[in-house]
């Protein structure tokens, strides 16, 4: 039997692809094989898909904000117009497919813009009471809480209610977009997880998970969830199911 096999978008630095290690090591840990993609994919996504039973979007720079109706604001970071374009492609075709999707921080941004939402491009400016998300502890710290949302997926592996989570982002989800609806969020109302209304796998975190795999039950139990659907992904087209984590 085989294990599911999931895509794994990267960064794009000078022409190479640049991936954190965590993503592949907690990926790995819950039973996936991992595939990072190429921008060339943007071209045929298809073949690419046809061979996943899952996709993850990581963390990365920002989106630019003419894809979602936008000007430039003066705290923008540095965007990449190629990797939006390879990946909003992905998200079409992904959700088009009812591919299972898990969306890391930067890749909840996208999910949500790629559904006709909106960002708020920098949290300090823009929302200048909100919490610190840049934190300065390192990246297996959780520095701030959440609350989530009953019935949802993530509420399986936070029975409370309550989680702590890392935080890297100065963006966030501004308006939703179109079958999403948010399932956590940060003490000052920044959204901190969004989810797709149907019973599709659409899960996506503004948060971190795979730097806490080491020490939280919770962010490996969001690995876990993931795994699962890619294996009922795999099951759907008749093929053997193995590497469970």
């Amino acid at each position: 039997m085989s294990r599911p096999r999931v895509l794994l978008t990267p960064s794009f630095e000078r022409g190479r692809l640049s991936l954190r290690r965590e993503y592949c090591r907690a990926l790995a840990s819950a039973g996936l094989t991992v595939w990072p993609v190429p921008l060339e994919a943007a071209e045929e996504p298809w073949n690419y898909l046809d061979m996943a039973h899952g996709i993850v979007f990581s963390g990365g720079g920002d989106i630019d904000p003419a894809r979602y109706g936008q000007q430039p604001h003066a705290a923008l970071g540095e965007v990449d117009p190629e990797r939006d374009a390879l990946e909003l492609t992905l998200i079409a075709e992904a959700l088009r497919r009812q591919l299972p999707v898990l969306a890391v921080c930067r890749g909840m941004q996208v999910l949500n813009v790629a559904l006709g939402g909106t960002l708020i491009q920098d949290i300090p400016r823009q929302r200048p009471i909100a919490l610190r998300h840049q934190q300065k502890a390192p990246r297996w710290h959780p520095s701030h809480s959440i609350e989530v949302t009953g019935g949802s997926r993530l509420r399986e592996i936070y029975p409370t209610g309550y989680g702590r989570v890392n935080s890297f982002h100065h963006q966030s989800v501004d308006r939703v977009g179109r079958e999403l609806r948010p399932v956590a969020v940060a003490p000052d109302g920044i959204i901190e997880a969004l989810e797709g209304i149907g019973p599709g796998f659409i899960v996506a975190v503004q948060w971190h998970p795979e730097d806490l795999c080491h020490s939280e039950l919770e962010s490996r139990g969001l690995f876990r969830l993931f795994a699962e659907a890619c294996r009922g992904d795999m099951a759907k087209r008749g093929e053997s199911v193995g590497g469970g984590g």
